[in-house]
């Protein structure tokens, strides 16, 4: 394994979502290259004391996502139009958050068509 390699791998294995193929190639390479056990050790590091830091952070008061869900039904989640006036022929694709479900529509020449719920 390169150091380029191992730099790649190093953020994976440091938030232990590393293949354990990968974490020990990644092991085996860090014990002989000094640079690469110090971009390990920085990277655990830093990760531990974000962990922490978001660990101390208050949660959030109680009922806010409700208010949350409450405020975005109905709210444009996405809209894409492509089209030319001109030629008058366009197609519009949107979602939107109605309820807990999101649902998409596709407009051409200004027919609506459902095309997505979930």
């Amino acid at each position: 394994m390169t150091c380029d390699q191992a730099r790649e791998l190093v953020p994976f294995y440091a938030a232990r979502s590393l293949p354990e193929f990968e974490g020990a190639a990644l092991i085996a390479h860090v014990v002989g290259c000094e640079s690469c056990q110090k971009d390990l050790v920085e990277t655990m590091r830093l990760g531990h004391e974000l962990r922490r830091a978001f660990a101390a952070v208050p949660g959030l008061p109680e009922g806010t996502w409700l208010s949350v869900v409450a405020n975005t039904v109905g709210a444009p989640l996405l809209r894409v139009d492509l089209g030319d006036d001109l030629a008058g022929f366009s197609v519009d694709v949107g979602a939107v958050r109605s309820g807990v479900p999101i649902t998409g529509r596709l407009s051409v020449l200004g027919r609506e068509v459902p095309i997505l719920r979930i």
